[in-house]
Parts: C-alpha cells; sequence; structure tokens
C-alpha cells in the first residue's frame, strides 16, 4: 500500500504542476517578479500540501483525523491564497478548480486502492 500510495501522490504532483505550467505559460499575461514569485509559492503550497496530505490518508481512526484535518487546513489555505488575488479575475478559478480536481482524483484513486 505504502508503495502503490507514493506513486500515486507523485503522479499527482506531476499532474498538478505540469498542467499549472500549462496554465503558467497560457495565460501568464505579463511577465514580472511578483506573478513568478505568487504562481511558485502557490505551486510550492499546494505540492507540500497534497503530500502532507495524501501521506496520512490510511486506514485507522487516528490517520482519518489527521487526514480531514491536514484536508481542511491546507486546502483552505490553497483555496483562499487564489480568492484574494484581484488583479487575476479568471485564471484564480481555474487554478482552485485544478487543485481540487487533482485532489478529488487522487482521493478517488486511493478509496477504490483500499476497496481492492
Amino acid at each position: 500500500m505504502i508503495l502503490k500510495k507514493l506513486i500515486s501522490i507523485v503522479i499527482g504532483i506531476f499532474l498538478y504542476l505540469t498542467i499549472s505550467n500549462f496554465f503558467h505559460y497560457l495565460y501568464g499575461g505579463r511577465w514580472d517578479i511578483s506573478l513568478g514569485i505568487l504562481y511558485l509559492y502557490s505551486d510550492l503550497q499546494y505540492t507540500i500540501g497534497f503530500v502532507l496530505i495524501f501521506l496520512f490518508y490510511g486506514e485507522n481512526l487516528f490517520c482519518k483525523i489527521l487526514f480531514l484535518f491536514f484536508s481542511i487546513i491546507l486546502l483552505s489555505l490553497y483555496i483562499y491564497n487564489w480568492l484574494i488575488i484581484y488583479e487575476l479575475p479568471y485564471e484564480r478559478f481555474l487554478y482552485i478548480g485544478l487543485g481540487l480536481f487533482v485532489y478529488i482524483i487522487e482521493l478517488l484513486y486511493l478509496k477504490n486502492y483500499a476497496n481492492e
């Protein structure tokens, strides 16, 4: 289970970073340092949060509580950090949707794998 979980986490992070990089290139618009720092911060925050959340995904009650706690806190922080940016009115919803989509796909994959 541990190896399958690590492989799925790495694939999820790879998908998020690849699609996110495509969004950066496609919708980046102007290239300045503050926008680059925003993208880097958002990607690093999501990657670290994604790893922390799904490393605690497990069978026993303690792991479920930690998984739920980290999911609520880190996803709320990720969504909040994109919602407060008013300079990117359309792009921020793409990133929020992408982050939630990759999270849901990973969660469904691990639930299906645990049921097998």
